[in-house]
């Protein structure tokens, strides 16, 4: 007996768009019902319908109708882990018809709360549905970043606690990809609002499958492409880096502890250099063997490097270790970094950026009047994908001679970290760099040179002889300037030596030519015994533009413009024209400070200070009055000398050029808070526009606006407020510490060593 067939029976027939919607509502307000046999009854048909919806070609979803989307989250939410599944497969299905799509759903709130809700219920079945549903919505950027700004993120993170990456299955890998995902999807300000504890305990997972990714993509429990990670390695470190951002690091020194390890328990030994040496003179701190003991600073910087061998040190400073991208010095966006390096954090380290091997003797060829050159033992720019041959390359040339410079220890330690932080307040800038350097015996690292930033030298093993040189130019070198040839600088009968011993700190300023070597006669050298070689830190302190005297000038000229003449009782056209004025008297005074020693001098307004006592209170007036001198001293140089002629020549020089190179030193004034009008604002990252309307205004009639320019210095110089460009100064300060503390904390978290 044949059956009869039905009308367009099976998936062919018709789907009435208007009125499904209604059916599954109904359905799915039945499965509500309390009665057990009826509640159950009604998820089947529930279900029965959406596998329907489905089966059926795929435009029957596009667009999805707005009844079905509004009774979505209701769906989402079921108590059956079939409909809730299936939902989410709708929802997934209807997102992938177009961009439009996509965006209009991961932007619907209810939506997004509901399929965070479906991750966290337990049920396997329906996380994996809720995962690829996400996957699905997040095809355009913007459905990503709607997804990433919702709850949903938070709720993987909570899921994701509880795994464990040698329990790699589908499910596992499934919401690893997606946690990656929504994490590098997500607004960096949107970070923060993360539950710190719950992704401290994802972390450790995130990184041992970032470890181990090729093994994970290889793993037996892989069957196809479907149970793979799908997320690349540079993903997964991304997101470690993001996750780690704003997460405090569980070492943690205050500056005061920090400068009684350095300079001494004496408040007094610490004002005494700041006042006395401080970019002036070499400092050297001597300490007793006996007592190091004592000083945990030092005993847990020594431990950080396994000093038992110099194969456990070299061991210690290269295993493990990833490059460092350099973050430009004006960045004040992480997220424009992480746009920059996309696709390179957590990448092989690269030879010169991140470390250097490098010997300087008596045999390598030299310059035309004697000064040795240094030999490297790798090419410039090689990187070390093999990691365990790159550190048996670098014990090798250790014991050929070579020394080890890893740069960035700042990035690389936890401990060194602390440290660097503590000393940068205590200097009052943005951070300090640390690099480490390990020396075999009778060697020579680094050929004779002289740094463009101050440096602690902290002997942490052995001994090692130094010879320094004053700077005889007087103008402290800046930052990122070229350096000059050592010709003229040197004078081989002028030089000071120095030993240092373990324990000891030596401050050498910037400019001050040194070199160091390795040569003290301390007995003979074993392979495996540490007794000849020589560990030793540097703490560089870099003093950025802003924050030069020069920089807190700047500053200064820009906190008195905004109070005083960006205001609603000045003319559009006399605020246009003060602000040429000001842009004016900006290049004047970088014209002035380049043969100005006072001016290249780090301002430290904002060093935090030991707290004040009975003993000390003079000595801390004495160091803040000093910097009030200082701004008091420039003021008058301002007024005195700064060239309304000189200043126009070099601004007719480069629109005559059509080149703003000499001006690209304005760009960090960008940062400084715009709180008048429009009219007079200068774009200094596009500043060749502002320097040709200069130029215009002023050429018509040179005797006057030299006249007026004059005028307006003298304003300047005579109603300058110190204490407003104090509160700016630090302001600029703490933006500029909030971005380098993020990189500091995303790049430590890619070095550390997690237990799980």
């Amino acid at each position: 007996m044949k059956k009869r067939r039905r009308r367009g029976g099976g998936a062919s027939s018709a789907f009435d768009r208007r009125v499904f919607p209604i059916l599954l509502a109904a359905a799915a307000a039945a499965a509500r019902s309390t009665h057990r046999r009826t509640r159950h009854g009604s998820d089947a048909t529930v279900a029965r319908l959406l596998r329907r919806a489905l089966s059926r070609s795929r435009p029957s979803l596009h667009p999805l109708p707005a009844s079905l989307v509004a009774i979505l989250p209701f769906l989402l939410t079921s108590s059956s882990a079939s409909v809730a599944a299936l939902s989410c497969e709708v929802l997934g299905a209807a997102a992938l018809q177009s961009m439009e799509a996509s965006e209009t759903l991961a932007s619907d709130a209810a939506i997004a709360d509901c399929l965070a809700r479906a991750l966290r219920r337990g049920s396997q079945r329906v996380a994996e549905a809720a995962c690829n549903a996400i996957m699905d919505l997040s095809a355009s950027s913007a459905g990503r970043e709607h997804l990433a700004g919702s709850a949903v993120l938070q709720s993987i993170l909570s899921t994701e606690c509880s795994k464990s990456a040698s329990k790699a299955n589908k499910s596992f890998y499934l919401m690893v990809d997606t946690l990656v995902l929504m994490v590098n999807s997500c607004q960096v300000d949107s970070l923060h609002n993360l539950q710190q504890d719950v992704v401290r305990k994802v972390l450790p997972l995130l990184h041992k499958i970032w470890k181990n990714v090729d093994t994970l993509g290889s793993s037996t429990d892989c069957i196809n492409s479907k149970n793979q990670l799908q997320r690349k390695e540079h993903e997964i470190s991304e997101a470690i880096f993001r996750l780690s951002m704003n997460i405090a690091c569980p070492a943690h020194l205050e500056p005061d502890e920090v400068r009684r390890s350095i300079f001494g328990q004496s408040v007094s030994d610490y004002e005494n250099f700041l006042l006395n040496y401080w970019e002036k003179l070499t400092y050297l701190i001597t300490r007793k063997q006996k007592n190091l003991h004592v000083d945990s600073v030092f005993t847990s910087l020594l431990n950080e490097f396994d000093p038992k061998t110099p194969d456990t040190i070299i061991q210690s400073l290269v295993n493990g270790i990833v490059s460092c991208p350099a973050i430009a010095s004006d960045e004040l966006d992480i997220s424009s970094f992480l746009r920059e390096v996309q696709g390179s954090l957590g990448a092989a380290v690269k030879y010169r950026q991140d470390i250097r091997v490098v010997r300087t003797n008596d045999q390598c060829d030299q310059t035309s009047i004697g000064y040795a050159m240094e030999e490297h033992f790798f090419d410039d720019g090689m990187t070390f994908q093999d990691a365990d041959a790159f550190v048996e390359k670098c014990k090798d040339a250790f014991k050929n001679g070579f020394s080890v410079a890893l740069r960035g220890m700042e990035f690389r330690s936890e401990k060194i970290a602390a440290i660097a932080s503590a000393v940068a307040d205590l200097f009052g800038q943005p951070s300090v760099g640390a690099n480490i350097y390990f020396s075999p015996p009778r060697a020579q690292g680094l050929a004779r040179h002289y740094d463009d930033h101050c440096v602690l030298v902290w002997q942490l093993l052995g001994c090692k002889k130094w010879m320094i040189w004053p700077d005889t130019k007087l103008l402290l070198p800046r930052l990122y300037e070229p350096f000059e040839p050592l010709d003229d600088l040197v004078d081989d009968c002028g030089g000071r030596m120095e030993i240092l011993l373990e324990g000891d700190i030596m401050y050498v300023p910037r400019g001050f030519v040194h070199e160091a070597h390795t040569d003290v006669d301390v007995g003979g050298f074993e392979v495996n015994s540490t007794v000849d070689c020589s560990l030793h830190l540097t703490l560089a302190i870099e003093v950025e533009p802003p924050f030069e005297w020069e920089g807190f000038t700047h500053i200064a000229l820009h906190c008195w413009m905004e109070k005083h003449w960006s205001s609603p009782f000045v003319r559009s056209q006399e605020e246009v024209q003060t602000s040429l004025f000001a842009l004016l008297l900006h290049v004047a005074i970088r014209l002035l400070s380049k043969n100005d020693a006072t001016f290249r001098k780090a301002c430290m307004i904002a060093a935090k200070l030991p707290p004040s006592s009975s003993c000390t209170t003079t000595h801390l007036k004495a160091l803040r009055s000093n910097q009030r001198s200082i701004f008091d001293e420039i003021i008058k140089k301002i007024d005195k000398s700064c060239n309304f002629k000189e200043a126009l020549m070099c601004v007719e020089l480069a629109v005559r050029e059509k080149n703003d190179e000499p001006f690209q030193w304005m760009c960090w004034l960008r940062h400084l808070p715009q709180h008048g009008g429009t009219n007079g604002q200068v774009d200094f990252c596009n500043i060749l526009g502002a320097l040709e309307e200069l130029l215009e205004a002023v050429s018509c009639n040179l005797e006057q606006a030299l006249t007026e320019f004059t005028d307006f210095k003298s304003k300047f110089c005579r109603c300058v407020v110190y204490e407003d460009a104090c509160e700016s100064f630090e302001m600029l300060l703490q933006m500029y510490r909030t971005t380098r503390n993020q990189y500091t904390r995303g790049m430590l978290a890619l070095h550390r060593k997690h237990e799980i």
